[in-house]
């Protein structure tokens, strides 16, 4: 049986909950960059993006597995939380490329905080300098090959998300009970 046909709302759910995750974590990027100077937000961004990532794809995952009768399996689960991720990792990507086109000096100022944490966790200057001169030639190839960063970026996100449904895939699969024939 054609695949397209057994599971026909994958792209269609895949597609809307990837777009959902990728707005909802740039925008959670967003409110603290309009914060910025306000309060440390490191931390809690990448708090709130777990919860975001957590709940998009739990809630997407189980939409999904109704749709299908109530039944998803581990792989098929994994395979639609990567979609989900590529998904929003294009959108996260394009927020990415949009944002540092409106603001292009806002990653050398997050250098900068860097720069400052490692100072204050001991590393000594010399190391703490070497280790932002090759992050500001990386940023710096970065804004010279935007396109190239855009797709390395979805691509990495992908393959985090990857990580992510090796773990979530096994909590949101319910496999159809097996009928034993006892004739």
């Amino acid at each position: 049986m054609n695949k397209i046909k057994k599971y026909p709302d994958f792209y269609r759910m895949a597609s809307t909950f990837g777009l959902i995750m990728g707005l909802a974590t740039s925008a959670i990027h967003f409110i603290f960059y309009l914060l910025e100077g306000k309060i440390n937000g490191s931390f809690a961004i990448m708090a709130l993006t777990l919860i975001a990532v957590i709940i998009t794809i739990s809630v997407a995952t189980l939409s999904y597995r109704k749709s299908l009768g109530g039944y998803i399996s581990y792989r098929h689960a994994f395979g639609y939380g990567i979609a989900i991720f590529l998904f929003a990792g294009i959108v996260g990507a394009v927020y990415s490329y949009v944002f540092n086109n409106i603001d292009p000096e806002y990653v050398y100022r997050q250098l900068e905080l860097s720069k400052l944490q490692l100072l204050n966790a001991g590393l000594t200057e010399t190391a703490t300098d070497k280790i932002m001169s090759d992050m500001k030639e990386a940023l710096d190839y970065q804004m010279q090959h935007p396109f190239q960063s855009v797709l390395s970026a979805a691509l990495w996100n992908t393959f985090l998300g990857a990580l992510f449904c090796l773990i979530s895939s096994a909590f949101l699969r319910k496999n159809k009970p097996e009928i034993i024939n006892e004739s």
